[in-house]
């Protein structure tokens, strides 16, 4: 008789929990959903920012970028190395100034982002075997605009000289054959294995990445700081008689933030991408879904850790976005991870972005499955078990720490 009441204690127990966490789950998608702020940081950031992003640098490649010419030599020769200069796809020659002093004018009201000085003596030294040399003057500002003077002068000048070599060559008595193979005993073929795109290709996915992690633990921390501003003794958790057991609180909370992101993920990281032609070399977008699954479990996880500390919603909102440009930076997009002092790049390894965004371009732009990228899929599900543990004793912290004042 004693065994059957356990047993029916048991099975009560079990379905109040069980209600206990579905009431939690549609009390917190309420909260979401009837929160400004949140409302702001969950859909409307995570809808406009892809785009913004997407249409900033949807022309893959800088092309024409607008230099001036001060041609001193005024021979056929300088004039087909600027004719041959302005053919190429980096640069156009918009300016034929008569000096120096011009071109730097022009330089320093922005018309320009660079100037090729052709020397008087530029045809003479041709003419009569010499190294000639042509003065560049890169606008360093961007690197964009320094790399497309460089790579295109660099041609040309590359190009003009086989020609002349060639020319010299076939007057001292060889064939075209000869003279081409001499100039260049063999002609290297360029194949592009990754990221066939441009800069968007590789910059995007990252931005993407980031952007899910960051509006996911700064909605968090602004629901956490209005649930501590609504209770009497700033408790993490209202009042409710349904809000016991931190394992149902932390599984309703992670759950309702879940699934609030799974239709914003596939929007960012498949929708968004496709429209603008980002490389999506994955086999399947179900692949992606499940490699985002323990990101997303973790990003909501660290989230719900730190929320823990915000006894006001506007303590979030600063801390979140100081921590933006640190997250962003030892991702390894602007310097290789490869570089960075062990310090650092250990220290990334707490952010589930780290793993995502190295995965997920692995994903897009290299075609890797899940298979390959089972590194970085094993380290999002260790941090989703690192993170429940923090979760749930700074949960309890917060709440017996409550308990104490209460009492």
């Amino acid at each position: 008789m004693n065994i059957n009441k356990r047993i029916r204690y048991d099975l009560e127990e079990n379905r109040k929990a069980w209600v206990d966490m579905f009431y939690i789950l549609r009390k917190e998608l309420y909260n979401i959903f009837t929160d400004k702020g949140t409302l702001i940081i969950f859909f409307i950031a995570t809808l406009v920012y892809p785009l913004v992003c997407g249409y900033v640098y949807n022309k893959e490649m800088l092309r024409d970028s607008p230099i001036a010419v001060v041609d001193n030599n005024h021979s056929s020769l300088s004039r087909q190395y600027i004719r041959m200069l302005n053919a190429t796809p980096e640069v156009q020659v918009v300016y034929q100034c008569m000096s120096m002093n011009e071109a730097k004018q022009l330089q320093k009201q922005g018309k320009v982002h660079g100037i090729v000085n052709i020397p008087q003596e530029f045809s003479s030294q041709i003419n009569t075997g010499r190294q000639a040399t042509v003065n560049v003057f890169c606008d360093v500002t961007s690197f964009f605009w320094y790399r497309n003077l460089a790579t295109a002068t660099s041609y040309v000048s590359r190009t003009m000289g086989y020609g002349i070599e060639a020319k010299n060559l076939i007057a001292r008595g060889a064939t075209y054959n000869e003279a081409m193979s001499s100039i260049r005993p063999f002609i290297p073929q360029e194949q592009l294995l990754y990221n066939p795109g441009g800069y968007p290709s590789f910059i995007f996915p990252i931005i993407c990445i980031i952007l899910l992690q960051q509006t996911i633990l700064l909605g968090i921390g602004i629901l956490a700081g209005k649930n501590s501003e609504r209770t009497k003794n700033r408790n993490i958790t209202p009042n409710n008689i349904h809000y016991r057991g931190l394992f149902r609180i932390i599984f309703g909370r992670m759950l309702a933030v879940f699934i609030t992101y799974i239709p914003i993920s596939i929007y960012v990281l498949i929708v968004v991408p496709h429209y603008f032609n980002i490389p999506q070399l994955y086999s399947s977008p179900i692949e992606v879904l499940l490699f985002i699954v323990p990101f997303l479990l973790a990003s909501i996880l660290l989230g719900m850790t730190c929320s823990t500390f915000f006894y006001h919603r506007e303590n979030a909102i600063p801390f979140f976005i100081f921590m933006s440009i640190p997250i962003l930076l030892m991702t390894g997009l602007p310097w290789p991870r490869e570089s960075m002092p062990h310090f650092w790049r250990d220290f990334s390894y707490l952010f589930p972005a780290t793993f995502a965004a190295n995965g997920f371009v692995r994903m897009g732009t290299m075609g890797a499955t899940l298979i390959e990228i089972s590194k970085e899929h094993v380290s999002l599900w260790i941090l989703v078990g690192v993170y429940w543990v923090t979760t749930f004793f700074t949960y309890r912290y917060r709440m017996m720490k409550v308990r104490k004042k209460t009492s």
